[in-house]
Order: C-alpha cells, then sequence, then structure tokens
C-alpha cells in the first residue's frame, strides 16, 4: 500500500511538473513566408528545420511556393532552404530569449524569401554558410528583422565587378560605376510653432520602379536613420501621416541634421506624404556618417510591495563583445546617460551583480517613467539588457533628444606655464555661430566654469583681452579641472585668442547630463540655493485612466520624485493643480481635474508628507497651452499637451 501511495505521488509530482512546464512555454511562434527567385514565386523548394544540432521537422513546398510552421518558444531555429536552382542557405530565428511573462504569446511572423542565384560570377557562395537572414524577438510582443545584419549580409554576398583597366594609349569609352553607399539622417515634424513630431512612423526610401528599397521607423522624436542605402537607388522617402494624427492638413517638413528643413511637395489621396531627391540634392543634404544617438533611462528596484531609486549605481554600456565602452554612475533620480550610440549596432547596459538590491528586482524605466525591460541576463557577473540601436517600440523609450540635454563646461587656463594662471579674465563661450552663449571670469587659479548650459554638439572659447594681458604670453595653455593638459593654443600677437575643441577635447571639458527639474530639489548640491527656485511651476503629464481619477503605476512613479523633493526641502510646499484638455463639457472637466489633484495630493500624503504642505486644485480646461478649445479641431498629441499637473514651488 505504501509502495502504491509513493509510486502516486511520482505520478502526481511529475504530472505537476509536466503542467508546469507547458505554462511557461505554452507560446509559440508561427513562421509562414513566401519563397522568391528574380521576382517571381519558386516552388519545389525543400525547408528543413534545426534546433540542438538536430532536425526536427523536414518538408518540401511541391507545387507551392508558401510555407507556414509552428516553433514553440524556447529554442534557437535553422531553418534550410534548399532548391536545384538557387543557393542553399538558412535564416536564424531566436526564439530562446522570450521574457517569462511572455512565453504564452502566440505570435505570427511572415518574411518574403529571397533566394540567390548560383552564378559565382554574381554571389559570394562562401557566405552562405552564415545566415543569410536573423529574426528576433523585440522584448514586447513581436518578432522583427535584424535588419542591420541583413544590410551586412548583403554587402558581402554580392561580387562586386572590378573597374577596368585604365589604357594608357586608348581613351576608356565603357566605365561601371562602383554603387556608393549612405548613412541618412533626418526629423520628421509638422509645421507648427511646436514643430510636432512624427512619431513611431514607418519611413520607406522608394527606387525610380516605385519599390520599397529601404523602411525604418521614426523615433518618439520624429527621428531616423537609414544605414548602407545605394546613392543611385534613392528616387523618393515618404512617409503616410493618418488625418487624425493632422487634423488641419499642416505641411510635413523634413529637417537635416543640421537644422535645414525641405518641405514634403505633395501626398496622396492615402497622406503619403512624398519627399523627391532631385538630382541626389536630398540625399546630400540628409548624409550624416557621424550621426549616433543619446540614450538616457532610469533604474528602478521593485518587489511586490515596493520600488526604490536605484541611486549612486555604476552603469556600464557593452559592445556585442561584452567590452565596456562607457560607465556612468546613476544620479539621485536613477538617471544615468550613454552618448554617441552608432546605428545599426548592438550594445547591452548593465551593472554590476554585487550591486544588486537584496530581493529586489533592477528594471529599466524611461525618462517619462514608462517601464522597459527587467535586468535579468548575466554574463561575467553583470546583469544586463541586450538591444539593437535601431528605432522601435523599447529603442525609441532610451532615446533622449538633444534639447533634453544640459552641459556644464569647465576648465582653467594658463599663459605659457603653470607657473601662470590666468586669473581674473572674461572667458566668452560661443556656438557654432559665433554668438555669445555665456560668459564666466576666472578666479585666482584661472578656473572658469559655465553651468547648466542647454548642450551644442560645438562650442568656441574665447578671451575678452582687454588690458592687453595676453600679449606677454606665446601659448595659452588649456587644462580640465583635473589638471590635465588639454591643449596647448599658440597665441598670434594682434589676433584674439580662440580655442574650438576637437570632439574628444570637447568631451573632457564639458559634463553632459540629462535635464529634470526636480533633481537640484532632491540632491541639495552643496552651494546651491534651492530656495530662488520658489514660485518655479514645474510640468509633468500624468497619467489617467479615461474619465478615471485613479492614477496609474507609471504616474506614481513620477510623483515619488515630488516625494523626495519634499523630504530633502522641509521649507518647500506644493500648489498642484490639474489641467485638463477640452473634450468634454466645461463642467465635468473642471470636477474630474479636481478629483485628480486630489488624487495625486493622496498620493503624496500616503508617502509621509503633511498635507499642510500641499495645496490641490482643480481648473478643467481653463489654462489650455495651445488653441485646442471647444469645437478646434486638434490631433492627439495637441490634445495631450493639455492633460498635465503642474506644481508651483513655494518656499516659506
Amino acid at each position: 500500500m505504501m509502495v502504491l501511495k509513493r509510486l502516486f505521488f511520482i505520478i502526481f509530482f511529475i504530472s505537476c511538473i509536466t503542467q508546469l512546464i507547458a505554462q511557461v512555454y505554452d507560446g509559440h511562434l508561427t513562421f509562414e513566408g513566401k519563397n522568391y527567385y528574380q521576382q517571381k514565386p519558386l516552388t519545389n523548394t525543400t525547408i528543413k528545420i534545426v534546433a540542438n544540432s538536430k532536425i526536427i521537422k523536414e518538408f518540401n513546398t511541391k507545387e507551392e511556393s508558401s510555407f507556414k510552421t509552428v516553433l514553440p518558444f524556447g529554442k534557437t531555429y535553422d531553418i534550410y532552404f534548399s532548391n536545384a536552382r538557387t543557393q542553399k542557405m538558412f535564416i536564424r530565428i531566436h526564439a530562446n530569449d522570450i521574457p517569462e511573462n511572455k512565453r504564452h504569446y502566440k505570435i505570427t511572423y511572415a518574411l518574403d524569401i529571397p533566394f540567390f542565384t548560383l552564378d559565382a560570377t554574381k554571389v559570394d557562395s562562401t557566405q552562405f554558410t552564415k545566415p543569410f537572414h536573423q529574426i528576433r524577438f523585440d522584448g514586447n510582443s513581436k518578432f522583427v528583422d535584424d535588419t542591420v545584419y541583413m544590410n551586412t549580409f548583403l554587402q558581402k554576398v554580392y561580387i562586386k565587378k572590378p573597374e577596368p583597366k585604365k589604357d594608357t594609349t586608348v581613351p576608356i569609352l565603357t566605365t561601371e560605376k562602383i554603387k556608393e553607399y549612405l548613412q541618412l539622417a533626418g526629423k520628421l515634424h509638422l509645421d507648427n510653432d511646436k514643430k510636432t513630431p512624427i512619431r513611431n512612423k514607418t519611413v520607406v526610401i522608394k527606387n525610380k520602379k516605385g519599390e520599397v528599397v529601404a523602411k525604418v521607423q521614426t523615433s518618439n522624436q520624429g527621428k531616423f536613420v537609414f544605414k548602407n542605402v545605394a546613392s543611385d537607388n534613392f528616387e523618393t522617402l515618404e512617409v503616410i501621416v493618418p488625418q487624425n494624427e493632422n487634423p488641419t492638413n499642416q505641411k510635413i517638413l523634413l529637417s537635416t541634421a543640421d537644422g535645414e528643413t525641405i518641405e514634403s511637395v505633395l501626398f496622396d489621396p492615402n497622406f503619403n506624404f512624398i519627399f523627391k531627391n532631385i538630382n541626389n540634392q536630398l540625399s546630400d543634404k540628409l548624409e550624416n556618417n557621424e550621426y549616433s544617438y543619446f540614450i538616457s533611462a532610469k533604474l528602478i528596484a521593485t518587489n511586490e510591495t515596493e520600488k526604490k531609486i536605484g541611486a549612486n549605481k555604476t552603469i556600464y554600456l557593452l559592445n556585442n563583445k561584452n567590452t565596456v565602452i562607457q560607465k556612468a554612475k546613476t544620479n539621485s533620480l536613477g538617471i544615468f546617460y550613454f552618448k554617441n550610440i552608432v546605428p545599426g549596432y548592438e550594445y547591452r547596459i548593465a551593472y554590476d551583480s554585487a550591486d544588486a538590491e537584496l530581493n529586489f528586482i533592477m528594471n529599466l524605466y524611461s525618462l517619462k517613467d514608462k517601464f522597459i525591460r527587467r535586468l535579468d541576463s548575466v554574463a561575467n557577473k553583470k546583469f544586463i539588457y541586450k538591444f539593437l540601436a535601431i528605432s522601435d517600440d523599447n529603442f525609441n523609450e532610451l532615446l533622449v533628444d538633444e534639447n533634453e540635454l544640459k552641459m556644464n563646461f569647465t576648465g582653467r587656463l594658463y599663459g605659457n606655464n603653470k607657473n601662470n594662471p590666468l586669473a581674473d579674465m572674461k572667458v566668452l563661450l560661443l556656438n557654432d555661430k559665433f554668438q555669445t552663449i555665456d560668459s564666466a571670469t576666472t578666479n585666482k587659479e584661472g578656473d572658469f566654469s559655465f553651468k547648466h548650459l542647454p548642450y551644442t554638439k560645438q562650442v568656441l572659447l574665447t578671451i575678452n583681452n582687454e588690458n592687453s594681458i595676453l600679449e606677454s604670453f606665446n601659448n595659452i595653455m588649456v587644462f580640465d579641472n583635473s589638471d590635465n593638459l588639454i591643449k596647448l593654443v599658440s597665441l598670434i600677437k594682434g589676433k584674439k585668442f580662440q580655442y574650438k575643441p576637437l570632439k574628444t577635447e570637447f568631451s573632457k571639458l564639458a559634463d553632459i547630463y540629462v535635464e529634470d527639474p526636480w533633481l537640484s530639489l532632491v540632491e541639495k548640491k552643496a552651494g546651491t540655493d534651492v530656495t530662488k527656485q520658489s514660485n518655479t511651476t514645474i510640468m509633468e503629464n500624468i497619467l489617467f485612466e479615461f474619465n478615471k481619477a485613479d492614477l496609474q503605476p507609471q504616474s506614481q512613479l513620477t510623483l515619488d520624485k515630488v516625494v523626495l523633493a519634499l523630504k530633502n526641502n522641509e521649507q518647500l510646499s506644493i500648489e498642484l493643480s490639474a489641467h485638463s484638455d477640452s473634450k468634454g463639457s466645461d463642467s465635468y472637466n473642471l470636477i474630474l481635474s479636481e478629483r485628480r489633484a486630489n488624487s495625486a495630493k493622496n498620493y503624496i500624503i500616503s508617502k509621509g508628507i503633511d498635507g499642510s504642505r500641499i495645496i490641490a486644485k482643480g481648473y478643467g480646461e481653463s489654462k489650455l497651452l495651445n488653441n485646442c478649445g471647444n469645437d478646434v479641431i486638434c490631433s492627439d498629441d495637441e490634445h495631450a499637451m493639455n492633460r498635465r499637473l503642474e506644481f508651483k514651488l513655494i518656499f516659506k
């Protein structure tokens, strides 16, 4: 009897484990596609699916060009395509890194498979020992193309024809132009005073036949980057902007990296806005091989009942070989920042496992407090989040625009040698248009400091030489504040001192950071007088469900900054005002905004703040930030600008 009970228990235990595994991996990917060769459907293709070096499925499409197969999550699949008329090749699908909370998803992914010729004069067959394409889970809800890998493969697989040898006696009558591949960067926005960005839209490049040769997605700032676009294959750049996102039919403008704007020439009945590349003028303006991204995020520690800011943590940026290429410290709000993110490259954000909070999970959040990803993969004693620098839903949340950045520019000046600090000299900081950004006077050690300036890529440093003090020196030595020599600038008699830092020099003198209006209140750095911010108003986009006053988790994180500021500044009180858009009646919006203001106030009180320090008011739609009043047609973005909470700082 005892043996039977033990046997029953073992069977029951195995059944439970089986059900548990099934619950974790009960999702799958339905992979379907159509085979093409020389732009025509290709039939009679043998498809072999391999996982862990074992063939798990094999079939032939026979008279069909299409196929479909179901692939359970949890493995990496190599899918081989064999046809007597073409190269044998394979595609790799990474279905092994689906987060636990999404392994029940059932996802469909479709792909047109382009087959390659057997002609050895046109393609390099040795390249097909590697996958010709890779597909990855985007971390959210779908599988996406690894377009960077595909573009790199295409560059290597096609054999470039050699240029004909020059004949010194006979004129060359026929030459073949080598294709030039460009990186193009720009920004799409509406033609209004806010320059409302065209967010998360697919931008395509078409050739003279009207065929799509490249496509990318715009970021939250409306920016886009195309990699490796053939210069002779670019006829138009197009983007579809639905009328509900542009209800007043404003012009769509394209800005280059240098700020030049180009107007779309027309749009068709489907609201497809078109920019024409006439005589390569557009591609010349958009070409930017130096373009790179800025990224920033917050580190937040969470468990089932609590969220904590990951302050003063060391964060690493790694390349695809797990080599550290940048390092940063999170500030008091958990914010960190990295620069020079090259489009199309693979990176990893990581922190040391020794820095992990006990019984907490470390998560990445956007600067607007939207959840991005849990840091849960481990490599070299670091928790990491791997991503491609290609515009998609997750990567867009990491991106920051240049106008969100601030910088401090500091240094030290000597004449000829370190025995001659340049004291009491007026130093001017100019932008690339020779306009004065700010001025400062050096102290007795020759130190100059420019604080809290808007970020600019290039600056020029000059000295106001009123008493001709510089005439006695042959050189000016520029040091950073750690007393490291940055530049030796030769002086020419009768000419003004000018120093234009190179890119590497600029990075040593400029401290770039992401602006957050609450940071100075939270950190209370030595020497700063936060009471000067009295009557300053800070605006936040606090999210509420439609027609409700309950705070969303994302909004609670934003209010946590307010709580920190109040705890760190006992003399600070806040006047909190809630505002709505013009949708709905005036009276109803007033009542709803009052409820939302009180909801925010109650949350702050629940965190230990005395309610007497908070005044909550609702203003409804009486203080709109634009002209989107009753019966005025506006886009969702324009209405969203008015849905906000404002915090007026009051120091007693």
